[in-house]
């Protein structure tokens, strides 16, 4: 492919860029890794049956077959038809991330991209039905925060932790934290289950971790306590930890 036919067809240069996307994302997924690290990823990939493999395979085919027919230029209407229907599917998983999870894929919306400006190109070179694929994204994007049930949100405080009342192991995590004036916001598992259920969490205790740009679910008694240790207990020795188990203790 010259860069003299990349100007003439600048479809094809996007479609080639959404298939590396993908085929580098595959590749990453299969060796364990992902370009995308953000928690909305992971939430996506748990909803779809057979894991994030079955997503990428299909953009990979996706864009390798929208590349070919660039390539070929027949069929011009069945290539528009295949890009208006990806882009419907990109409104429902942008729309799930937007009014569901309310967390975003860094990867969807890189797709997404690639694919909108490829809609774009066509519209601009006189294929009028085009206009169709914007029509049916904001459909479909605004009807998901009709259809679907939401998630339910965490609260904003650094540390949740997520308990059972008749787990006795979220009772030694509970008196460890009051023990050692750690401040954490309990939970019942009950009221964030779609949550769990997502992210594919089967047992408690949890402890939701909010550090900034990094969040985290410890699993596990021993493991929710020694991480608090290391990672609260030493900053009290300097007085940069207010308990919530003692209020009055607070300055």
């Amino acid at each position: 492919m010259t860069s003299k036919a990349m100007i003439k067809t600048p479809e094809k240069f996007f479609y080639f860029l959404g298939f590396a996307l993908t085929v580098t994302e595959l590749l990453f997924n299969i060796s364990g890794s992902s370009l995308c690290h953000t928690e909305g990823c992971k939430v996506v990939e748990s909803f779809v049956r057979g894991g994030e493999v079955v997503l990428l395979l299909g953009g990979v085919v996706l864009f390798g077959f929208l590349l070919l027919l660039s390539i070929k230029k027949k069929f011009p209407l069945f290539h528009s038809i295949i890009l208006i229907t990806a882009i419907s599917v990109e409104g429902y998983l942008l729309g799930f991330q937007s009014f569901i999870v309310k967390e975003f894929c860094l990867f969807c919306i890189a797709v997404f991209t690639i694919l909108f400006i490829s809609a774009i190109i066509r519209l601009v070179q006189g294929r009028k039905e085009m206009a169709f694929a914007f029509l049916s994204f904001v459909s479909v994007f605004f009807i998901t925060y009709l259809v679907n049930p939401q998630i339910n949100e965490f609260p904003s405080s650094k540390y949740v932790l997520i308990y059972s009342k008749n787990c006795p192991q979220c009772k030694e995590v509970i008196q460890y934290c009051k023990q050692m004036s750690i401040p954490v916001h309990a939970l019942e598992a009950k009221d964030v289950g779609t949550t769990l259920k997502a992210l594919k969490i089967n047992s408690v205790p949890v402890l939701f971790c909010n550090e900034g740009m990094e969040r985290k679910f410890i699993i596990g008694v021993d493991n929710i306590k020694e991480y608090l240790f290391a990672k609260v207990v030493p900053k009290q020795e300097t007085g940069e930890v207010c308990p919530i188990f003692s209020p009055s203790e607070c300055k």
